[in-house]
């Protein structure tokens, strides 16, 4: 069956104490929430966790004691309020908030993608976001302006949640995307190992028939798990919307 996991466990063997994995999806939409769930019960630990904007996946982690760290540009519910789990333990000092501006992670996200050893950028210059990261600045060579390098970051594993994916592991998002899918592409593409959940899972054949909506190729992802409503009750589309009464 190429790369389809028998479940959730045989896909996610690949996550050790310790390790750093990053979750797709936006705010309230394509979040990982079945691989969450997963960790979370597993006994997993002491995992830095990278995304670009979390939610409900950090909250089930954290609540779990299965986090150290959360580097993100943004961790809450959008409109519907605090993150509670992940601020109390920010406020109370049991996990590390490693917040980095949007500009800063997709930098070194795309750093990781290109096998590049730093991405130069003006994002960040000044600010206090620096503060206490060690990061180096390097010269333009052609204007002499000075510039962020920001170092190459690799995730162990990445966690995706799609609308379907075959059993090679190539994986279609529907035509009308959402917002924030492109940084699932590049999550994926600067991760070592990709585990997607997939609400329906089809043969090669079929999913060919449609090209034009693959965002992933069979050589980009390692697992792929059939995961029906894996993403509730944040947003799966074009399936289901967020459960906004079972998320506050």
């Amino acid at each position: 069956m190429g790369k389809l996991a028998r479940s959730l466990e045989e896909a996610l063997r690949c996550v050790a104490d310790g390790s750093t994995v990053a979750t797709g999806g936006s705010t309230l939409s394509r979040k990982p929430m079945a691989a969450a769930r997963h960790l979370a019960s597993s006994g997993v630990s002491n995992l830095e966790i990278v995304t670009f904007t979390g939610s409900l996946e950090v909250e089930e982690l954290v609540s779990a004691d299965a986090v150290r760290a959360v580097r993100s540009s943004y961790v809450g519910l959008g409109p519907h309020g605090r993150a509670k789990a992940f601020c109390a333990a920010v406020e109370q000092r049991q996990i590390e908030d490693l917040e980095e501006s949007e500009w800063m992670l997709l930098g070194r996200l795309r750093a990781a993608a290109a096998g590049i050893a730093f991405m130069p950028t003006r994002a960040a210059i000044g600010s206090q976001l620096l503060d206490g990261k060690a990061l180096k600045t390097v010269r333009d060579p052609y204007t002499g302006i000075e510039l962020l390098a920001l170092p190459p970051l690799r995730p162990q594993v990445c966690l995706l949640h799609a609308w379907r994916a075959d059993t090679e592991g190539n994986v279609q998002l529907p035509a009308l995307r959402e917002h924030l899918w492109d940084i699932d592409i590049l999550l994926a593409r600067a991760s070592e190992i990709v585990v997607v959940t997939a609400e329906h899972v089809l043969e090669v054949d079929e999913l060919a028939e449609q090209p034009e909506l693959t965002v992933l190729h069979s050589f980009e992802v390692d697992w792929v798990v059939h995961a029906p409503e894996g993403a509730a009750p944040t947003a799966s589309p074009p399936d289901y919307a967020a459960d906004i009464a079972a998320i506050t």
